[in-house]
C-alpha cells in the first residue's frame, strides 16, 4: 500500500441496511442453439473491500482481485475467472445473477487509470500519452462504471480442460455523486451443448501432476470438473522434456541432456529436419506446433518443458500481427499455447497473419518453453554446460545473492521502488535469506550500496557472484544506460545469472540483442521485451500493471525457489491475463513471452538429503553497550558430513548473510554491534552444500544499554568546564551538601 495514506477497512457484512440495488438477472447470448444439454453454475468468490485515502484520491482493492485497467477510466477491482465445461461441450450462452448491492458510506474520488508509457532509450512515447489523463465522458456522468458486473471474455483451454473465461467487476462507481456500490453475491450460469461425437474415448487423457496443480489454482470449478475425466495411467512411453534443435547441434547438448536425465527427466531430442519431414503445416513453425499439440498430453508423452536450441533464423519464432510503432513482435508463446490448431486460433481467417485481434487464442500455456538463441555449436555447448553447473552449484554466497539495478524512468518513477518491493522480506519472507547489492540513482530515496552508473555496474557485477540480476530502466536492443552488449565480455561466466530486464527491446529479435549476448556470457536465463514495452508511471504495487508487474511475478516466483524459470514465466503470463494488468493484451503478451534459457532451470538442488542439525544456541555476551562490537559462536553437525554455511539473525532487522563453508562440528564466529537501546534475540540457522536448511537455533537474549563509560567521561569533562568558568558554583554545591546532611 502507498505511504502517508489512511486505510479504511470496509466491514461489508454489517452494512446491508444500505441496499441500493435489487437482484439482477441478465443473459449474454454468444452462440445460438436450439438444444441446450446442461448448465454449469458457479458462485464467484468476492473478498473484502479496502479503501485507501491518498493525496490524489481514493483507491479501492478487493483481496485476490486485479484491476480494470482502461486508461483514463476509474481504477477499480476486476478479475477474469476460468470456468470448466465438459471436454466435448460447446459453449452456448452465459447467464449471471448479481445479488443485492451495498452502497458504501461516504463520497469517494476514485483515481483514473494512468496512461502507460514506453521505456525505450529513445523515449518514443505513444500518442496516447498526450491525451487527457481521465475520460471526461465517464467522469462527467453519474452512470455506473463499469456498466456490467459480469463480462464474457473468451473460450479458452488448458491442456485437457475446456474453459469459459468471464470477467467479474464487483465494484461500480458513480463519478458525479462519488458513490461506490459493492456486489458481494455474484453467480454465473454457463449453458452448453454436447458435440454429436460425444464419446468418452475421444476425451483427452492428461494427468501431469504439476499442471493439474496449476489447473486447480485458477479453474474455479476444478473439483467438480473431475467427474468428466477418467483416471489412471495408460502405459504409453512418456517424454516430459523435449528439445527441438538442428541436426548439427545434437552433439553440442550432451551436458544438458545428461543433467536433465540425472534430475529424473525423460528427454526426447527432435530435430527440425525430422519434424519438417514428418508433420504437415504451412511452414516449419506450424509443423513444430502440430508436433507439440500431438505429443503434449500424457496419453502421448506428457510434455512439461520444451527447450528450443537455435537462433530464430534457423528455428523460427512466430511473427505476430501486432504493432505499436516499434515493429511486429515475434514470440515463442506460439509453442506454449497449444489448445487449438492454427485454423481455430492463431490464424483463424487463414491469411497467415498470426495473432491478429480477430484470432481467438487464449493465454494459458500448455507447456513451459525456453530457447537458447544461438546456432553456433561451441556457444551452444558452453551454454548447456554452464546451465547444468548453475543448478549443481549450491554455494549460498552465490545462489542467495541478488543484484538490484534501478534507474529513474521519469521524475515520478524510480526503478528502486520496483526493486525494493521485491526485496521486502515482510512481503516475501524468503528474501530475508538473500544478500542484496543495490545500485540506484543518486537522487533515489532508497539506500544504496553504489551509485548506478556504467562503471559501477560493470565493476560490481564482474567482481561479484550473483545468481539473479534484476534491472528496471529505459532500454534498447543493445542494453541500457549502465550496461550494454560490449560489457558481457567482463562478466564472470563461472557465476552466471538469471536476468530479469524490465526495459524496452532488450530481447529484440531483429538484432544481436543484449539478452542473446548475455546468454553467451553472463547469464543462464534472460527475460526481456523483444520490442518496445509499456511501463506504468509511479508503479508501487503489482496491481499497477505493465512490464513492472510482469517481471515482478516472474522474479518473485524464481527467487522463492519453488518455480523453475519456465514455470515462473508461464505463471507470470497467466497472472497478467487473469488480473487484467496489460494495457494491450495481445501485443504485450507477445512482446514479453519469449524466455532465453532452459525452462527447467531453477534454484533447488535435485538431491534428497538430510538437513544439518539445529545449531547450538549462540554463545557470547548477554549485556552490551550501544556501538560496541560483540562476537558470538555456534556450531552444528551434519549426518551426511557435508560442509555447512551459517546465517546469524541479530534481532534488529539485520543479519550476517550466509558465510562459510565450514566442516561439521567446527565452531564458527560472527560479530555485530547494535545502534539502539533495546533487548534483542540472536539466533542462527545453517544449511548444507545442497541448500538444505536446518531449523533455527534457540535464541540468545542480549540487553543493549548506554555506554556508561563514555557518558561518564563526557559528564566529568562538562562539569570541569563549568566549574572552571564559574568557581562560585562550587561554594553553592558545598552549602547544599551541608544542608542535605543535616
Amino acid at each position: 500500500m502507498k505511504k502517508n495514506a489512511v486505510l479504511v477497512i470496509i466491514i461489508l457484512f454489517i452494512l446491508f441496511n444500505n441496499i441500493s440495488c435489487a437482484r439482477i438477472e441478465k443473459n449474454i447470448d454468444v452462440n445460438s442453439a436450439d438444444l441446450i444439454n446442461d448448465i454449469v453454475t458457479v458462485s464467484i468468490p468476492v473478498g473484502r473491500a479496502e479503501i485507501e485515502k491518498t493525496l490524489t484520491g481514493d483507491e479501492i482493492d478487493i483481496d485476490n482481485y486485479g484491476r480494470l485497467l482502461i486508461p483514463g477510466e476509474p481504477n477499480l477491482p476486476s478479475k477474469i475467472f476460468s470456468i470448466a465445461i465438459p471436454p466435448n461441450a460447446v459453449f452456448v450462452d452465459l447467464k449471471y445473477i448479481v445479488g443485492k448491492g451495498i452502497v458504501l458510506p461516504g463520497r469517494y474520488d476514485i483515481n483514473p487509470v494512468p496512461y502507460p508509457k514506453f521505456s525505450s532509450v529513445e523515449k518514443n512515447e505513444a500518442k496516447i500519452n498526450d491525451k487527457q489523463q481521465y475520460n471526461k465522458k465517464t467522469y462527467n456522468s453519474d452512470k455506473e462504471y463499469p456498466t456490467s458486473a459480469v463480462e464474457f471474455q473468451r473460450i479458452s483451454g488448458f491442456r485437457k480442460y475446456n474453459l469459459v473465461d468471464v470477467r467479474i467487476n464487483p465494484i461500480s462507481y458513480k463519478p458525479l455523486s462519488g458513490m461506490i456500490i459493492y456486489y458481494p453475491d455474484i453467480s454465473v450460469q454457463i449453458s452448453y451443448e454436447l458435440k454429436e461425437d460425444n464419446n468418452h474415448a475421444n476425451i483427452m487423457f492428461d494427468e501431469v501432476k504439476c499442471f493439474e496443480k496449476r489447473a486447480n489454482e485458477f479453474i474455479l470449478n476444478y473439483k467438480e470438473s473431475q467427474e468428466w475425466y477418467s483416471k489412471g495411467q495408460n502405459g504409453r512411453e512418456q517424454y516430459d522434456f523435449v528439445i527441438i534443435t538442428l541436426e548439427n547441434l545434437t552433439t553440442s547438448i550432451d551436458d544438458l541432456v545428461a543433467w536433465e536425465e540425472a534430475k529424473g527427466k525423460s528427454v526426447y531430442i527432435a530435430t527440425t529436419e525430422w519434424i519438417n519431414s514428418n508433420y504437415n503445416g504451412y511452414d516449419l513453425a506450424e509443423k513444430m506446433r502440430n508436433f507439440l499439440r500431438e505429443k503434449y498430453p500424457s496419453e502421448e508423452w506428457g510434455i512439461n518443458d520444451l527447450l528450443i536450441i537455435g537462433h530464430r533464423d534457423d528455428i523460427p519464432m512466430r511473427l505476430t500481427w501486432q504493432d505499436l510503432g516499434g515493429g511486429k513482435p515475434e514470440t515463442d508463446f506460439y509453442y506454449a499455447e497449444l489448445s487449438l490448431p492454427d485454423s481455430e486460433s492463431w490464424d483463424a481467417d487463414a491469411d497467415h497473419q498470426y495473432g491478429e485481434n480477430s484470432d481467438p487464442i487464449d493465454f494459458y500455456g500448455e507447456i513451459n518453453v525456453g530457447r537458447i538463441p544461438w546456432s553456433d555449436p561451441s556457444i551452444v555447448q558452453h551454454i548447456c554446460k554452464k546451465s547444468a553447473n548453475y543448478e549443481q552449484n549450491n554455494d549460498p554466497s552465490f545462489k542467495n545473492n541478488i543484484l538490484l539495478l534501478g534507474a529513474f524512468i521519469d521524475p515520478n518513477t524510480d526503478g528502486a521502488v520496483f526493486m525494493e518491493y521485491l526485496a521486502d522480506a515482510s512481503i516475501h519472507p524468503w528474501m530475508a535469506y538473500w544478500m542484496k547489492t543495490r545500485l540506484y540513482e543518486p537522487d533515489s530515496n532508497y539506500k544504496m550500496d553504489f551509485v548506478l552508473n556504467h562503471e559501477n555496474v560493470v565493476d560490481v557485477w564482474s567482481s561479484g557472484k550473483f545468481a539473479f540480476v534484476s534491472w528496471h530502466s529505459h532500454g534498447s536492443p543493445f542494453g541500457t544506460s549502465f550496461i550494454n552488449v560490449n560489457d558481457c565480455q567482463y562478466l564472470n561466466d563461472d557465476y552466471p545469472a538469471i536476468i530479469s530486464a524490465a526495459a524496452c527491446s532488450n530481447s529484440d529479435t531483429d538484432y544481436l540483442n543484449i539478452g542473446q549476448a548475455m546468454m553467451k556470457q553472463g547469464a543462464v536465463g534472460f527475460l526481456g521485451a523483444n520490442k518496445i514495452a509499456y511501463y506504468r508511471p509511479g508503479w508501487d504495487d503489482p496491481n499497477d500493471g505493465s512490464d513492472q508487474s510482469f517481471k515482478y511475478f516472474f522474479k518473485s516466483c524464481v527467487t522463492s525457489k519453488n518455480y523453475t524459470q519456465g514455470q515462473a514465466h508461464q505463471y507470470a503470463i497467466s497472472e497478467m491475463y487473469k488480473n487484467g494488468l496489460w494495457n494491450n493484451l495481445k501485443y504485450e503478451t507477445f512482446v514479453h513471452s519469449s524466455l532465453w534459457g532452459n525452462p527447467d532451470l531453477g534454484f533447488k538442488s535435485i538431491y534428497e538429503n538430510d538437513p544439518p542439525e539445529k545449531p547450538t544456541k549462540p554463545n557470547g555476551p548477554v549485556d552490551g553497550k550501544v556501538g560496541a562490537k560483540y562476537t558470538y559462536s555456534t556450531f552444528t553437525t551434519d549426518i551426511n558430513m557435508e560442509n555447512i554455511y551459517y546465517f546469524f539473525d541479530w534481532g534488529d532487522g539485520s543479519n550476517s548473510g550466509w558465510f562459510g563453508p565450514y566442516l561439521p562440528d567446527e565452531t564458527v564466529e560472527a560479530s555485530h554491534s547494535w545502534s539502539e537501546l533495546d533487548n534483542y534475540e540472536i539466533k542462527v540457522i545453517a544449511q548444507d552444500t545442497n541448500g538444505t536448511k536446518s531449523s533455527w537455533s534457540d535464541p540468545l537474549s542480549i540487553s543493549i544499554t548506554r555506554n556508561k563509560n563514555k557518558d561518564t567521561v563526557q559528564f566529568i569533562e562538562s562539569l570541569k568546564e563549568l566549574l572552571d568558568n564559574h568557581p562560585h558554583i562550587f561554594s553553592i554545591i558545598r552549602l547544599l551538601l551541608k544542608q542535605l546532611s543535616q
